[in-house]
């Protein structure tokens, strides 16, 4: 019995790209950060967006966040949380506002302590809890502009 794992053997007289061609590839919608402190929600948030298509890189404070795009990350759109530890969601917010390269990344801003803060410059805001549903339907709009 063949190990599933392992590749099919090649069809004879179709080339490998003849038949990589034909098969159906889940192209990913968009590259989402998803800077959140909390791991569990962070984790949660993260898979629920790969089933929906969408390429995730995962970030646990703002610190993290700017080093990821430093170090070359160009995510389509950032989830964000404001409250963080090291650097907090609105310090990383105007720190990239402030990156000519950076300035017009699309950002959603989901925060339990919206009432709370000072006004963040964002293309939307959540307060927590969110519905998926409205998640999506925003990146869905936000990805497609």
């Amino acid at each position: 019995m063949a190990n599933a794992l392992q590749p099919a053997a090649p069809t004879p007289g179709v080339r490998e790209t003849e038949r990589a061609d034909r098969e159906p590839r889940l192209e990913a919608r968009a590259r989402v950060l998803v800077v959140e402190d909390e791991h569990e929600l962070r984790e949660l948030i993260a898979r629920w967006l790969e089933t929906k298509g969408y390429f995730v890189v995962e970030a646990a404070d703002g610190q993290d966040a700017v080093e990821l795009l430093d170090a070359g990350l160009e995510p389509d759109v950032i989830l964000l949380d404001l409250s963080l530890p090291r650097m907090n969601g609105a310090t990383f917010l105007a720190w990239m506002r402030e990156q000519p390269k950076h300035a017009h990344r699309r950002v959603i801003v989901a925060s339990a302590y919206l009432d709370d803060l000072p006004h963040v410059e964002a293309d939307r805001t959540f307060a927590k809890p969110f519905r998926p549903d409205r998640l999506a339907a925003e990146l869905e709009r936000l990805t497609s502009e």
